[in-house]
């Protein structure tokens, strides 16, 4: 599904650990009243931990600035205050990568739900980490945290929260194709991944392979048809959402390279912001890029076409030619 991030990584467990406090301050020779103050300090710091967060009503495990961190399956402190920390690296990344034309905007409360596996599995059919396209939450397997897989992830989901706090009223629909919104945030997760020195090679020959292996009429249904991905068994309908984010990834870094746009990714956010302001996605894409959506996307198909003898051409001059093999 749309707001869902999905690879072949497999999620690594990690060790729990308790925050600890290295607080040796004696206010009691300082101040008045102070045992007073002592007695109460005791009780605020697990006060805080337990507290119910505003609008999820699951414990609230840390807040920084404009992100709470809540865990209804037993995270400790210590994981949301990682965990926090890393989604606010890449969140200050993809503002800057995107350079959004109302930035303020951007800045309304959001919430991290760290989950345990199995409510990732019921909630969100198995995905890695989910975005909700009220842009106000992002949830996340919790298994993930101490794997760099994590970091990637969040620069994924946070693109699709800010894409549709930039929608507005219009993210909850169908204004925006999927394959547009999915190159979009698949393009900032490998933005990220470059910006932190990931190895890649394994991730890349995958996205590579299933680049060579789309044929002409499979491009044009992933293209134009929004219910592509929505028929078909649970395995052919996931097969078909992980092709379709790799055709949107493709896409993104079709009109960089092939229609030499170098700001193709920041044009992404201007399409967005238009659609928010009420222009359809045609009429935002041809103002965004100065190109035609429905020649674009019929050259797309068409170089599929000619390149279905010899797919690696697709890929040749492209940001994944490195992983060619």
């Amino acid at each position: 599904m749309i707001h869902k991030t999905r690879t072949a990584e497999s999620p690594k467990k990690v060790r729990m650990a308790f925050l600890r406090s290295n607080t040796s301050v004696d206010f009691t020779s300082t101040f008045p009243h102070a045992r007073f103050l002592s007695f109460i300090m005791l009780f605020a710091l697990p006060m805080s931990i337990v507290a119910k967060s505003k609008g999820t009503n699951e414990p609230l495990l840390y807040r920084e600035g404009f992100l709470q961190v809540v865990s209804p399956d037993g995270a400790t402190a210590e994981q949301a205050r990682e965990a926090a920390k890393q989604v606010l690296a890449a969140w200050k990344f993809d503002l800057n990568v995107m350079q959004w034309g109302h930035p303020a905007e951007m800045q309304r409360p959001l919430t991290l739900r760290l989950i345990s596996h199995d409510r990732m599995k019921r909630e969100h059919n198995g995905a890695r980490a989910s975005a909700s396209r009220s842009g106000n939450k992002i949830s996340v397997d919790m298994t993930l945290i101490g794997d760099e897989s994590i970091n990637r992830t969040f620069a994924h989901e946070l693109g699709h929260v800010q894409m549709f706090r930039a929608l507005g009223k219009y993210s909850a629909g169908s204004a925006v194709p999927t394959y547009f919104l999915e190159g979009h945030g698949q393009m900032l997760n490998q933005l990220y991944s470059d910006h932190l020195g990931q190895d890649r090679s394994g991730p890349g020959a995958s996205i590579v392979r299933s680049m060579m292996s789309f044929t002409s009429e499979e491009a044009h249904d992933i293209l134009t048809d929004p219910s592509y991905f929505k028929v078909g068994t649970a395995a052919e309908k996931a097969d078909k959402e992980n092709k379709m984010e790799r055709m949107g990834l493709y896409f993104v870094e079709y009109l960089r390279v092939r229609e030499n746009i170098p700001d193709t990714v920041p044009r992404i956010g201007r399409v967005g912001e238009l659609v928010g302001h009420g222009r359809t996605y045609e009429q935002a894409f041809k103002q965004a890029y100065n190109l035609s959506l429905n020649r674009t996307l019929s050259e797309i198909v068409t170089y599929f076409k000619q390149t279905e003898t010899h797919p690696a051409d697709r890929i040749k001059g492209t940001r994944f030619e490195e992983y060619l093999q």
